[in-house]
């Protein structure tokens, strides 16, 4: 048995997430996670791989890379996030109560307004910054008969 899937698979248990290690042919040895006897489709079933160093989870037909340095805690998030979301198009209220919860966590008030970018080139911001730097000089605001003269001097 491969260790990081049996390490996965134990944990997933821990967690009261329904999962079993088996063998398939083309594919070795995989987690298969969320079908319990309340949620007997297949659809909703994750099936978790270790391929080439990388974890993949199936679901419905689709396929998602995990990144490389993914460790067993984002793998684990990810397979449960998985399995509540295929209960959900299964129509299990609980379910997608919890998916309702965590679009709350995610996407919070106050950011769900666009706000505008200080400096949208950060290129600017890098040159700006860079040459406030170099930048020595004085200036001075003295009035006149013809109203208040500004002059300044700025060495580069």
């Amino acid at each position: 048995m491969p260790g990081r899937l049996d390490v996965i698979h134990r944990r997933l248990r821990a967690d009261n997430v329904p999962s079993r290690l088996e063998f398939r042919p083309g594919l070795g040895t995989v987690v298969l996670a969320g079908v319990d006897p309340q949620h007997p489709s297949d659809r909703a079933a994750v099936l978790v791989q270790e391929a080439g160093g990388r974890m993949w989870l199936r679901q419905g037909g689709q396929t998602f890379r995990l990144p490389p340095d993914a460790d067993d805690e984002v793998v684990l998030n990810s397979v449960k996030l998985r399995v509540v979301h295929g209960w959900a198009e299964q129509g299990d209220p609980d379910a997608t109560a919890v998916l309702a919860r965590v679009q709350e966590m995610v996407t919070p008030e106050p950011a769900r307004r666009p706000q505008p970018a200080l400096f949208p080139d950060p290129f600017t911001l890098a040159f700006q910054m860079f040459d406030s730097l170099f930048r020595i000089g004085w200036s001075m605001t003295v009035p006149s008969p013809w109203g208040m003269v500004h002059t300044s001097f700025v060495i580069r």
